[in-house]
């Protein structure tokens, strides 16, 4: 069974974190283990490496391949029309494990309350809409 602590004392025998191309390697096998590389995973990988989870998350953004967990990411219009809806910024604010970023007019009053989750336009926007985008 495959092990982070033992996988990561692995690779620092082989040079990682001084070694990049171990280290880079260890990571994209973390990240094949794990599905992705999360904050946990890169705080425990730093510890057993003896260097600082942000020096890990640095070089697996630009290592070409690797993707780091984003998390939710919930943006709302708070134009004129849709920004009047204060309750859906409170129920969105609840929200577990969602990031939740105001932005400027999205152009389509007439569609609104207008939001973007992960990047994908959503109109019409209610807690019932916002609930089962983050339980998917």
């Amino acid at each position: 069974m495959w092990d982070l602590m033992q996988t990561a004392q692995w690779y620092r025998r082989r040079g990682a974190p001084g070694d990049q191309q171990e280290l880079r390697s260890l990571l994209r096998e973390v990240q094949e283990a794990c599905g992705e590389l999360n904050k946990a995973t890169l705080e425990q990988l730093a510890q057993a490496l003896e260097v600082k989870a942000s020096f890990l998350t640095a070089v697996a953004k630009r290592t070409p391949g690797l993707t780091l967990e984003q998390g939710n990411v919930l943006e709302l219009c708070a134009g004129p029309n849709c920004g009047r809806h204060k309750a859906l910024l409170e129920f969105a604010q609840s929200l577990p494990n969602v990031k939740v970023k105001l932005v400027g007019c999205m152009r389509l009053c007439g569609k609104g309350p207008n939001i973007r989750f992960n990047g994908k336009l959503y109109h019409g926007a209610d807690p019932a809409l916002l609930r089962r985008l983050t339980e998917e």
